[in-house]
């Protein structure tokens, strides 16, 4: 009976870690890629998250790591205009932080289905995958 007891309570903590180490279920994206542009931010890192709730897209965050704190400024200007240009509405579901080098944008799913022109169809974990494998994104 002891056996038993000690089996069941392992399979119990080795199954907690399993949906802890996956993301209970999985229902989040995360891609990433190095961009080049010479003309206007130099070489920078962009890691995006697509979180999920029923295999539609919840939230989108992305991390932008500059090589140095002016073209992160400048981009930052950037994305500070962009959210001048939205809806009062919209205002709420977008938010830029910079802090040094790095860029952290933070959207709902409506604003960027409406940034990205997007439908219900287009906002799946299956064909955010897709789309972002396309765009020569690294996705796990």
């Amino acid at each position: 009976m002891k056996k038993i007891a000690k089996s069941a309570i392992l399979l119990l903590v080795m199954g907690m870690i399993l949906i802890l180490l996956t993301g209970c279920g999985g229902d989040k994206l995360v891609a990433t890629k190095t961009t080049d542009d010479d003309e206007m931010f130099g070489k920078y890192e962009e890691k995006i998250e697509v979180s999920f709730k029923s295999d539609k897209v919840d939230k989108v965050k992305m991390t932008l790591k500059f090589e140095d704190s002016e073209k992160a400024e400048s981009a930052y200007s950037m994305f500070n205009f962009a959210t001048s240009m939205l809806e009062e509405e919209e205002k709420d579901g977008f938010k830029v932080k910079q802090d040094g080098k790095n860029i952290n944008v933070e959207m709902s799913s409506e604003v960027y289905k409406d940034q990205e022109y997007l439908d219900d169809e287009d906002i799946t974990k299956e064909a955010m995958k897709k789309s972002l494998e396309e765009q020569g994104y690294k996705v796990k």
